[in-house]
């Protein structure tokens, strides 16, 4: 069972309310603390980073939260901002999925956008994040017309 998130970082109510959650947690200086976005994903969770080509062969990264934070905070204390541009959510009871376009900013300039699938589920606090696999747009693998905003 998951610890209880930080008071200042209230979980979302409703599964809506994990896109600006998320946002909010990424976004700010590389170095910040990450108390936020420790409370919104439970401890097991994972990030899972798809090859950026749609013809490319498998060689995702897989990460956990504590390996994304020092792998960002290495960046110092440069500007992140992630901002999920357009979503939709699927719910069963205590699970949901969010389908997410994203997009990010580094230092006030646009530097890719992507689709993320984020995986939650509803504990008694709020819905947390239990894993995201994040696919970055490029050449060979544009975003789909129907899911941008």
């Amino acid at each position: 069972m998951a610890a209880a998130p930080v008071a200042d970082c209230a979980l979302p109510s409703e599964p809506w309310g994990i896109p600006a959650a998320l946002d909010a947690a990424i976004s700010g200086p590389a170095d910040k603390d990450r108390a936020c976005m420790k409370a919104l994903f439970i401890p097991e969770a994972r990030l899972m980073f798809a090859p950026a080509g749609a013809d490319e062969r498998s060689n995702y990264r897989l990460q956990s939260l504590d390996d994304w934070i020092a792998r960002t905070r290495s960046r110092g204390h440069i500007s992140l901002e992630e901002k999920q541009l357009n979503f939709r959510i699927d719910r069963y009871g205590a699970v949901s999925n969010l389908w997410s376009l994203y997009m990010l900013r580094v230092e006030g300039k646009a530097v890719g956008r992507g689709i993320n699938s984020i995986q939650a589920i509803k504990e008694a606090g709020g819905w947390r994040i239990a894993g995201i696999t994040v696919q970055a747009e490029s050449p060979s693998a544009p975003l789909p017309e129907e899911y941008l905003p």
